[in-house]
């Protein structure tokens, strides 16, 4: 797979979005987007035989290690609040709270999108760099282009997180490792809601919540991310 594949991949996923929204469902252009691009993208890395998933380094602790680097990766993420505050940024108002919204949020933003993305940027983006690039090139360019299409003032810790996401892949070369950490990330990010909510009403410990949470998560990435890839390079291939 050649690197302009990968990137008429990302531009074609983005047009079915606006398709979908346009002539089929603003409400749940997602969802819909998102299976149909789940299929395209599953079908064509099976056939380019660039999707590599596997069970091998989800079992025992080192599923629980891939949990671990989604939610310190979640966490290092709040750095946004913290430049949100120092920029004037109005704090988010909070999403209704509500069953259908919880079920909704969790089957499409937190699972089906981090599986999609995974395939997108890490199986297409980065596997289809790697051909024609230096790993570390291609790293840097599909965690530039994950950063730009989460263009929001948190761009920095994303950029970062496209970077350690394509890393794993590379060490790893299982698709389902980063797809486990992806769908925690997310999950951190809407377990971190709170934290929204502590900026309405004091502002200054929110900060000082934020920056404690942040680097509690680069102790927890690091860490597990150390423990992980020594569980995965002790296992017989």
């Amino acid at each position: 797979m050649k690197p302009y594949q990968g990137i008429l991949a990302l531009i074609g996923y983005l047009v079915l979005q606006i398709l979908v929204a346009r002539f089929i469902s603003v409400e749940y252009y997602e969802p819909i987007a998102g299976v149909i691009a789940l299929i395209v993208l599953g079908w064509l890395l099976h056939k380019k035989r660039m999707l590599h998933l596997s069970s091998r380094d989800l079992k025992g602790s080192q599923l629980l290690f891939c949990v671990g680097i989604g939610l310190g990766l979640a966490l290092i993420s709040k750095i946004a609040i913290v430049l949100g505050v120092l920029s004037q940024e109005p704090v988010p108002e909070q999403m209704p709270l509500t069953l259908f919204f919880w079920t909704q949020y969790m089957a499409t933003r937190i699972v089906l999108i981090s599986v999609v993305e995974e395939l997108l940027f890490r199986g297409s983006l980065f596997g289809s760099f790697a051909s024609s690039f230096s790993y570390k090139i291609a790293m840097v360019l599909s965690a530039a282009i994950f950063a730009l299409s989460h263009l929001t003032i948190s761009w920095p810790s994303v950029f970062l997180i496209g970077i350690l996401l394509a890393w794993i892949y590379w060490r790893t070369d299982n698709l389902a490792v980063t797809m486990v950490i992806h769908v925690t990330i997310n999950l951190g990010t809407f377990l971190s809601m709170p934290l929204y909510a502590l900026l309405t009403t004091h502002r200054t410990i929110g900060v000082i919540v934020c920056l404690f949470v942040v680097f509690l998560g680069i102790g927890i990435t690091y860490l597990c991310t150390k423990k992980f890839l020594q569980k995965h390079d002790a296992l017989s291939a």
